[in-house]
């Protein structure tokens, strides 16, 4: 196995053991300021610490984790403003992506339209971990469709997928109205249509961010709950 082989598998294992945590925190095992340490964790999932400590990174970096000296890795406390602040950033970038997007959809149009499919069977189903994970998905892909690296970073950064995982998880938005609240994007998008694909973004993530923050008590409701 080569360096670039060697390095893509570690890779892919630290992106395993970083949604293995994000979900163990959305589902409570891994409550607010939990300690996390590096070779339990390792032990859990039967690797090596290195990528362990490399998703460790990556999460302190997304504000879900924080390390002090003399006292070790614990579960951030995360707060409703988290989400509200992020708000305004994340539906530029999505507007943003959308326009972009919509030139590039029909490269893209499985995963978007099979994301927009899993949101509204985990609406029937009534399960909002799995619905905030599929709208994460169907975000990142409407990202991913725009085919720019740095929008799509910019987007990363902002650590979606955990926010939104906690958002969900105790909101009282009915998830069939959450569900078809993405149909104007996915309509925008298989239309061609930048102008309109730009305003179905911005117009969703401004109205339902801070609706879902503020909903049952947002995020500190959700990662009590949780």
């Amino acid at each position: 196995m080569d360096a670039t082989s060697k390095r893509l598998t570690r890779t892919t294992v630290a992106s395993q053991v970083r949604d293995f945590i994000v979900m163990e925190i959305a589902q409570g095992r891994l409550p607010l300021g939990a300690p996390v340490r590096e070779m339990e964790i390792a032990a859990q999932l039967g690797t090596s610490q290195t990528p362990v400590r490399e998703a460790f990174r990556e999460l302190a970096a997304l504000g879900l984790l924080e390390s002090r000296i003399h006292v070790g890795t614990r579960v951030r406390q995360l707060a409703e403003k988290d989400l509200v602040e992020a708000a305004p950033i994340r539906s530029a970038l999505e507007g943003i992506a959308g326009r972009l997007a919509a030139n590039n959809y029909h490269n893209h149009a499985e995963e978007v339209r099979g994301s927009f499919e899993a949101m509204k069977e985990a609406a029937e189903g009534g399960d909002r971990r799995v619905f905030a994970a599929a709208s994460t998905t169907f975000h990142r892909s409407v990202v991913r469709a725009a085919e720019n690296a740095s929008l799509l970073r910019a987007w990363n950064a902002l650590g979606i997928e955990v926010m939104t995982i906690l958002a969900m998880a105790s909101s009282d938005i009915p998830l069939d109205d959450a569900a078809e609240s993405h149909r104007p994007i996915v309509d925008a998008l298989e239309a061609g249509d930048p102008e309109l694909a730009e305003h179905a973004l911005t117009h969703h993530v401004a109205a339902y961010l801070p609706a879902t923050a503020h909903s049952n008590g947002g995020v500190d409701a959700a990662v009590q709950a949780s």
